[in-house]
């Protein structure tokens, strides 16, 4: 009785483990030759759960990251499997470009379609602090939009070009900090971290 009551909940168990890797959100699809990790994301929203999923695997990875909604939006060229480019009219991408694990560069987000990102500019309220601004903005949670209209103001911005650290937090409309970066030595790379 015993060894059956074992072998069930190793069915139990191992089932479990299927399911769960099948039902991972975001999947690696290829590393391209020009060193970038290419992924797939088709259940993406345009919430602040999507966009804590792209950063979560945006940070494990210690090169670029580009980050599709569709597997259409990948091209590849000739036999190489690695020869892969982004077709960006066919496709949602985030291009995270990082120096090492944490360190990012810079991120873009390209939206043709404008399916999630509207290019709708955001009014911010700013207020200064040492070595650190904080951005208020009208809205609840992070959306596609919203992230890209944070990291358009602080790649813009000078004072973080000031100073060795520098740091941007974005608030919403009820205080509640959403996202922050982290700039270093000079902005030259940041930290990004999504609240």
């Amino acid at each position: 009785m015993k060894i059956l009551q074992i072998f069930c909940s190793l069915i139990i168990f191992f089932s479990i483990s299927c399911t769960t890797k099948n039902t991972s959100e975001i999947n690696y699809y290829n590393k391209s030759f020009y060193n970038t990790y290419f992924f797939l994301y088709p259940n993406l929203m345009n919430n602040e759960h999507s966009i804590h999923e792209i950063f979560k695997v945006a940070d494990s990875s210690s090169i670029n990251v580009s980050i599709l909604k569709d597997k259409e939006g990948i091209i590849s060229e000739g036999d190489n499997s690695t020869n892969l480019d982004i077709d960006y009219s066919k496709s949602l991408v985030f291009n995270i470009s990082k120096q090492s694990k944490l360190k990012y560069k810079w991120i873009k987000i390209l939206d043709k379609k404008n399916n999630f990102l509207k290019e709708i500019p955001l009014s911010f309220s700013v207020e200064e602090k040492e070595n650190q601004k904080q951005l208020k903005a009208s809205f609840n949670t992070l959306t596609v939009n919203t992230v890209q209209n944070f990291l358009d103001y602080a790649e813009k911005d000078q004072a973080k070009k000031q100073t060795e650290t520098y740091t941007y937090l974005l608030l919403n409309k009820n205080n509640q900090q959403k996202m922050k970066l982290n700039y270093h030595e000079y902005g030259d790379w940041f930290e990004v971290e999504i609240f």
